[in-house]
């Protein structure tokens, strides 16, 4: 069995995303988790490839033992029985504790909510005006820019940010009635996409290199790194989306329980607030306090937390093949 050091003290083997995430993850939870449990944690680094991993391991041996998901990896992995159901009134008790709008944007039964991050508009000082909001990629300053940057990896959160733009349904609501596709479509085409990026090393270096003026990115992985970036600024629009990770037991680990264990750690508010300091994510407890001036962008109670649309794939995945083939034929066009 994987997870074991050549001594009698157990290894936990997490997966965080790749990027800054994954080394703000372990720098902020590594040292709270080894001197909480007589166990060691290994942080590994991933996104695209995370379920393909795991099937392709035997059952009994997954590649690590817990998992970060969003969507769609967590409905995908879920739906491939790929994660262990969670057991919560045994080992995961803080989930009493976590706002009800994140337990209840989708099921929690394999997967406990424990961050995430709102989408984030940049954008170039020198534009003719500023870029506050997601129909302002429609309009004209963007539209006579170098072009704008979005997310490649994952095209249901470009797609959430034109749904805001669009406001023709409440809360992006256009994703899910089939009667909005095409507007939704149609707005996310008037974008003028001329960056596609895996991370935000790819946006910053995409706005280096003159390709775009303005990006659809996640405040998460850019308001720490703001300072070094002084002729790019930062909008984080009222109107909002954003995605949200939930905590998976990988099927078949023999580290089930202290699996859980860890994620009830993820889910306490003391720990949610340190974690604050190393990265500026929103977290889910109702407890938890933001270090620094976090507080000022990001949820902190539950009527903000419900401003913010997160993707609820049960109710998109009849059309994600339509909205994937949208994607790749606009990533082929640019």
């Amino acid at each position: 069995m994987g997870g074991s050091g050549g001594d009698s003290t157990p290894t936990l083997r997490v997966t965080a995303w790749s990027g800054n995430y994954g080394e703000r993850f372990e720098q902020a939870i590594k040292p709270i988790f080894e001197s909480r449990f007589d166990a060691e944690l290994e942080v590994n680094t991933g996104w695209n490839s995370l379920l393909a991993k795991i099937k392709s391991a035997p059952p009994d041996d997954p590649p690590f033992d817990v998992t970060v998901t969003c969507e769609p990896i967590y409905y995908n992995g879920r739906n491939a029985g790929l994660f262990e159901p969670l057991r919560y009134e045994e080992n995961i008790p803080n989930i009493e504790g976590v706002y009800d709008y994140y337990k209840n944007v989708r099921p929690i039964s394999h997967g406990a909510p424990a961050d995430g991050a709102p989408l984030t508009i940049l954008y170039r000082n020198s534009l003719d005006k500023p870029v506050k909001t997601w129909s302002d990629f429609t309009n004209g300053a963007v539209q006579n820019s170098a072009g704008v940057g979005v997310d490649s990896g994952f095209w249901i959160y470009p797609l959430l940010g034109a749904a805001v733009g669009t406001d023709a349904a409440p809360s992006a609501g256009e994703l899910y009635t089939e009667q909005y596709h095409d507007e939704l479509i149609n707005t996310l085409e008037a974008w003028p996409i001329t960056g596609w990026a895996a991370s935000g090393t790819d946006i910053w270096q995409q706005f280096r290199n003159g390709i775009i003026d303005a990006a659809q990115w996640y405040f998460g992985q850019v308001y720490y790194d703001m300072e070094n970036h002084e002729d790019i600024s930062f909008s984080m629009p009222k109107a909002n989306a954003g995605y949200m990770d939930n905590w998976a037991v990988v099927r078949g680990t023999d580290k089930r329980t202290l699996g859980e264990e860890f994620i009830n750690m993820l889910l306490d508010p003391e720990v949610q607030s340190k974690w604050s300091e190393d990265h500026p994510l929103f977290f889910t407890s109702k407890e938890m306090s933001y270090a620094g001036d976090l507080g000022d962008y990001l949820p902190t109670t539950a009527e903000e937390a419900e401003q913010m649309a997160l993707p609820r794939w049960e109710q998109v995945a009849p059309y994600s093949e339509k909205f994937s083939n949208k994607f790749k034929q606009l990533k082929t066009q640019g």
